[in-house]
C-alpha cells in the first residue's frame, strides 16, 4: 500500500445529467500548491480541485450506464462503445484512466480478495458474492474484503477478480508502449481513439520500450519482441539498462515483481492493444490488483471484461 499525499477520499452520489444515481468516491484534492498535486489531479496541464471514482463496477439502466450496487456489471460491450456511454453521463464522465487505476492499486489494502473462482474467492469458499451470469457477481455483493480498502461503505468493491477492467491511457501498438502523462486521458476532449496522436511512446536511452515475447521470455525491452504470451510477472524479464520511472508510474513495473504471480500478458504484433486490469473470476491466483493485460484490440467483448466510470471535479483557481 502506498501512500498518495494530499489526497482526502469521501463516498458521495452524484446524479448525472440523466437523473441517475451513481456512488463514488470523491476525491479531493488537498495540495497546497500545484506541484504538489497528485498526477490524478493534473489533466493536460490543468489543476483539478477533485476526481470521482465509481465505487462500483458500471451496470446498465436501459441505455445508460450506473455505478450502483447489486447489480449485474455490465460485460460485452467493447471499449469505444464503454467510452461513448460514459460520456453520454454528462460533462467530465469519462472511462476510468489508468492514472486513476494506479491510484486504487496503490491505496489497496494488503490482503484484498475478490470473485476469483467463478462467484468466490480462490483461497476461501466461504467469502462469496451473489451470482449473475457466467462466473460474476454482483457488483459490491461480496464480503468487506472485496472492497479496496477493507470497508464496504466507503470502498471501491471488486477491484481484484469479477471482470476485467477496461482502462484507457496506456496502450501497446506493435509492441510499443505508449501513454497518456498524467490524467490526460481523463480530458473531456481526449483523443482515445487507436489512430490519436496524443500518446507517447516510452522511452529508455532514447529507445522505445516494448513489451512482449523475446529472447528470454516475456519481456520488458528497447530489443526485439514478437508473438504474444500470458506470464505470472515473476517470469517477466526486465532488460533495460536504464529503467524509466515512469513504467513504474504506469504499473508497468512493480516493486514486488520477482515475488508476484499476478498476470501480466502482451501481444507485440496487434496494431494496437489496449489495457484490461485486476482479473476476472476465473483467474484465481494470477488476480491483484498488479494483473496487466495488453493482449486485445479494442474491439474485443468478453463475458469477463467490464469498466468502472469516473468524473472530474472543476478546475482549481489558486
Amino acid at each position: 500500500m502506498k501512500e498518495r499525499k494530499y489526497v482526502k477520499e469521501t463516498p458521495v452520489v452524484i446524479y448525472d445529467k440523466n437523473g441517475l444515481p451513481n456512488m463514488m468516491l470523491k476525491l479531493e484534492n488537498t495540495a497546497p500548491t500545484k506541484d504538489q498535486a497528485d498526477p490524478i489531479f493534473i489533466v493536460k496541464g490543468v489543476e483539478y480541485d477533485s476526481v470521482y471514482l465509481s465505487r462500483f463496477l458500471n451496470s446498465a439502466v436501459n441505455n445508460q450506464v450506473v455505478s450502483l450496487p447489486f447489480r449485474d456489471p455490465l460485460t460485452m460491450i467493447n471499449m469505444d462503445d464503454a467510452i461513448a456511454r460514459i460520456r453520454q453521463k454528462g460533462e467530465g464522465w469519462h472511462l476510468l484512466t489508468n492514472c486513476e487505476w494506479q491510484y486504487i492499486k496503490d491505496t489497496t489494502r494488503p490482503g484484498t480478495h475478490g470473485n476469483t473462482s467463478c462467484g468466490e474467492y480462490h483461497g476461501d469458499e466461504t467469502e462469496t458474492g451473489i451470482h449473475s451470469e457466467y462466473g460474476r457477481t454482483e457488483a459490491g455483493s461480496g464480503p468487506a474484503a472485496w472492497f479496496h480498502n477493507g470497508n464496504t461503505e466507503t470502498g471501491i468493491a471488486d477491484t481484484i477478480g469479477n471482470v476485467w477492467k477496461i482502462v484507457s491511457g496506456i496502450r501497446l501498438k506493435r509492441g510499443k508502449l505508449e501513454y497518456m502523462p498524467n490524467n490526460d486521458a481523463a480530458a473531456p476532449g481526449a483523443d482515445l481513439s487507436e489512430n490519436s496522436a496524443e500518446f507517447l511512446e516510452v522511452l529508455a536511452d532514447g529507445r522505445p520500450v516494448k513489451i512482449g515475447p523475446g529472447e528470454n521470455g516475456m519481456m520488458i525491452t528497447t530489443g526485439e519482441v514478437e508473438g504474444w504470451d500470458c506470464v505470472a510477472r515473476d517470469d517477466v524479464c526486465v532488460d533495460l539498462e536504464t529503467v524509466p520511472p515512469i513504467l513504474e508510474d504506469l504499473g508497468v513495473i512493480t516493486d514486488d515483481m520477482n515475488a508476484s504471480e499476478e498476470w501480466f500478458a502482451a501481444d507485440a504484433e496487434l496494431d494496437e492493444a489496449i489495457c484490461f486490469v485486476g482479473a476476472s473470476y476465473s483467474d484465481t491466483s494470477y488476480s491483484g490488483p498488479s494483473a496487466l493485460y495488453l493482449l486485445d484490440p479494442r474491439s474485443r467483448v468478453y463475458t469477463s471484461v467490464g469498466f468502472f466510470s469516473a468524473l472530474l471535479g472543476k478546475p482549481v483557481i489558486r
